[in-house]
């Protein structure tokens, strides 16, 4: 039997059609006839848009835009691909935290001024790594929190439902967005940091007010903030202009393979359902 199958609102950094489907997936362009329904993180997925489907998956780790209890009891299976951007996304909290606490912006900005201040480096405050509390140990946080150890960091691990340690020298956000957790780092949450604490936000951009956290840098209390994604996207990132903070275009999943691993990630799955067995990273 045939089933269908829509890749809706793919980004044109998903790179790449789907190869290694089973023979009797055909590809269709209409998500509200399709059996199967494969979205990017932008793109809202309810039952009434997808009438018709039978498994959901969203390329992403994080499934915020899934109404995934509305889909499950419209009798949708749903699915996410956490491993595609793992790796990527790693990387680059791991780059991010680096950079704030080794403060490669200050000494950046020193050296395109034509400066070579090597007699004064006690005044850029470079730090090793002390005390990191990893929010959300999902595959990303858990992945973060090991290499972290590497480092001699002493990780503190934050579950869901934790309340936030703020006697730390870093926070770095790795949790999926819920109801519950909405903003979980706010102004009052980042007064309450210890001084001169460097704050991370490769997760959802709906947990942390990083107009906030900007104000923070700005007036000496953070010692650096680094966010890759927003409230609202596209936003204007001119307005976080400062040498201890680092923003990105919501870019800290992306690498040269992501099509190729989104590719195999929705084969996999969807042989799996079609084979009636356990579909890989269910929701």
């Amino acid at each position: 039997m045939t089933v269908t199958l829509c890749r809706w609102g793919q980004a044109d950094y998903e790179q790449g059609p789907l190869v290694g489907l089973p023979p009797t997936v055909r590809v269709i362009d209409d998500p509200t006839v399709a059996d199967i329904v494969v979205v990017p993180s932008t793109q809202r997925v309810v039952p009434v848009s997808v009438p018709r489907a039978r498994l959901v998956i969203t390329t992403t780790s994080g499934f915020d835009n899934l109404d995934v209890p509305a889909l499950r009891a419209a009798g949708v299976r749903c699915a996410r691909l956490p491993l595609v951007r793992r790796d990527a996304v790693v990387e680059t909290a791991l780059g991010m935290i680096l950079a704030l606490n080794r403060r490669f912006g200050p000494f950046a900005e020193t050296a395109r001024a034509g400066v070579w201040d090597r007699a004064h480096l006690n005044r850029y405050d470079a730090r090793l790594l002390g005390r990191v509390a990893v929010v959300g140990m999902g595959v990303i946080g858990t992945k973060v929190a090991t290499v972290l150890r590497a480092f001699d960091a002493e990780v503190v691990e934050v579950r869901d439902g934790q309340p936030l340690p703020l006697d730390v020298d870093v926070l770095t956000l790795h949790a999926s967005l819920t109801h519950s957790n909405r903003n979980m780092v706010n102004a009052g949450v980042i007064a309450g940091l210890r001084r001169g604490a460097i704050l991370v936000n490769t997760a959802r951009g709906k947990l942390l007010d990083a107009d906030a956290a900007y104000a923070a840098v700005v007036e000496g209390h953070l010692g650096g903030l680094a966010v890759d994604t927003f409230p609202e996207e596209p936003t204007n990132l001119a307005r976080f202009d400062h040498p201890r903070v680092i923003v990105t275009p919501h870019a800290a999943g992306w690498h040269p393979q992501l099509g190729e691993r989104i590719s195999e990630g929705v084969a996999a799955a969807v042989t799996a359902w079609m084979a009636q067995e356990p579909v890989p990273w269910s929701l």
